[in-house]
């Protein structure tokens, strides 16, 4: 069985698009997206410049990224090693777009599906080339079986110097390039003054870098067609309602643990959660493309996909706040204090999933590590005893003072791992550099420092500590108000930071 690759030569490239054009009449890619195109870079100043062209199409990856978090195995690797995919079992969840680390995963406007560069796997199973590589008119694209030794492309990988994209992702591509240029391969050198995309002049990304008028002759992009960013505001939204739903189940579990049996305990708590996690089903079924098909999550489970556990565990959760709350109302004291665990373990479980969720977006550095599932459980627990001292101080109960001191102790823990990771440490890629520029001192700077870090940190910190000083009960509830905004602020500087930095 073969394994197909691809070799081009940017030493013969020449930038005339018409492997693009190829591509899209031979697969009908509407005006907006793109299965492959061809970037282009400037360097130097005139007359002594010089214009580096660079095609980008899908690596086909043996460590396929995009495959892994699939939830519904809508991606899969063929024998022959081509990344293919089966567009009547996604959902439109847009993760294979946040986990590929060279922006080859589009939504295709016309089926609302994802789509991506196959090798033109139909033309290759009747034994013809890829469309780009039938057109290129310099045969600067090789395509062939790199299992082979006698075929080109494997002597190609085998004895030239090449150089693929992003190396450091581990996962294996299979497109080698012959001469690329560095600001051309790696999309975090290249300065990017604005982007020019069919026909009209975009914003650049914010957290690419920026021109310096010092230097007018380092690199800068001058052509490019990267692809919207997957997830936005509703991402954001997600977590707040998915940490205020497991945060007060997990609030109440401990509480009742430790005695507190009031109405709290027994039905306002779980009722919030309940509610707050049937908020949070909506908005994940709502914000896929293909809606319709949200149970394919359930009946064809990847389980190598984070979201999958993830449907599992927001599922298990309800089904314990619904058991609660009946057990509550019909005062089964017994039941709830046997809840108690099942409650604690499936709410930690329900908040953590996203923090691994997050991290298999392999493209975006900011959002891995472990420090971020932490700091998930953090805010769910601060964003928990929040909601419940609201609920308290309008129903009455038993641990306003315990509730204010765990907000307390979590905001602490949050805004440490906050601290820690964009103002203490340095970054370890420039990607994640370019990101927390973004935060620190870019377009997300004063949202970060007025509503997440001050507004939302320090202020009401403050407040809940002269509540606990002998402050007056309204200071604790502005204090809590005020530390689920700031809560909701970071979350909505993480999601769009972390894919802030072009991938192209």
């Amino acid at each position: 069985m073969p394994n197909y690759g691809f070799a081009i030569d940017l030493r013969k490239c020449i930038g005339c698009h018409a492997c693009t054009i190829a591509c899209k009449a031979e697969h009908e890619i509407p005006v907006g997206v793109n299965r492959c195109w061809v970037k282009t870079v400037e360097k130097g100043t005139f007359p002594d410049t010089r214009r580096f062209f660079f095609p980008v199409l899908c690596n086909q990856c043996d460590r396929a990224p995009c495959e892994k978090i699939c939830p519904t195995n809508a991606l899969f690797k063929r024998d022959d090693g081509i990344v293919d995919l089966h567009g009547d079992s996604c959902i439109g969840c847009r993760a294979c777009m946040v986990a590929c680390p060279y922006d080859q995963l589009f939504i295709d406007p016309n089926t609302r599906t994802a789509e991506k560069c196959n090798f033109c796997a139909n033309r290759v199973e009747n034994e013809l080339l890829p469309a780009c590589v039938s057109v290129c008119p310099t045969e600067c694209r090789i395509f062939g079986d790199l299992d082979d030794p006698a075929s080109e492309v494997a002597q190609i990988a085998e004895r030239e110097a090449v150089s693929v994209r992003k190396p450091e992702k581990g996962t294996i591509p299979k497109v080698f390039y012959i001469g690329a240029e560095e600001s051309a391969i790696q999309p975090e050198i290249a300065a990017r003054p604005f982007i020019y995309k069919e026909g009209r002049v975009r914003l650049r990304p914010p957290g690419s870098p920026a021109p310096d008028p010092s230097r007018p002759g380092d690199p800068r992009v001058d052509y490019d067609a990267p692809h919207e960013k997957p997830w936005g505001l509703d991402m954001a939204l997600y977590l707040m309602t998915k940490e205020i739903g497991t945060g007060a189940m997990l609030m109440t579990a401990i509480l009742w643990w430790l005695g507190d049996h009031s109405v709290i305990t027994r039905l306002v708590g779980p009722a919030i959660s309940l509610g707050f996690m049937i908020g949070t089903a909506v908005l994940l079924i709502v914000d896929l493309e293909r809606p319709e098909r949200f149970y394919y999550i359930l009946l064809r489970p990847n389980w190598r996909s984070w979201m999958v556990w993830g449907a599992y565990f927001l599922t298990a959760h309800g089904a314990i706040a619904a058991l609660w709350i009946a057990a509550g109302w019909w005062g089964l004291a017994g039941v709830l204090t046997a809840l108690v665990w099942p409650a604690v373990i499936v709410s930690i479980l329900a908040t953590c999933y996203t923090g691994f969720l997050f991290a298999q977006g392999l493209a975006r550095d900011l959002w891995q590590g472990p420090h971020a599932t932490f700091d998930l459980l953090a805010q769910a627990m601060a964003e928990g005893a929040a909601v419940l001292m609201l609920a308290s101080a309008l129903v009455g109960g038993e641990s306003a003072r315990l509730l204010t001191m765990t907000l307390v102790g979590a905001m602490v823990v949050h805004i440490g791992f906050v601290s820690f990771e964009n103002l203490l440490t340095p970054s370890p890629t420039r990607h994640h550099e370019l990101a927390v520029a973004a935060i620190r001192r870019g377009p997300f700077a004063r949202l970060f420092w007025g509503g997440a870090v001050i507004g939302g940190g320090i202020v009401p910190l403050v407040l809940l500590l002269t509540a606990l000083l002998g402050g007056s009960s309204p200071i604790a509830v502005v204090g809590a108000i005020l530390a689920i905004a700031g809560g909701f602020a970071w979350e909505y500087i993480w999601v769009e930071a972390g894919q802030s930095v072009p991938l192209s």
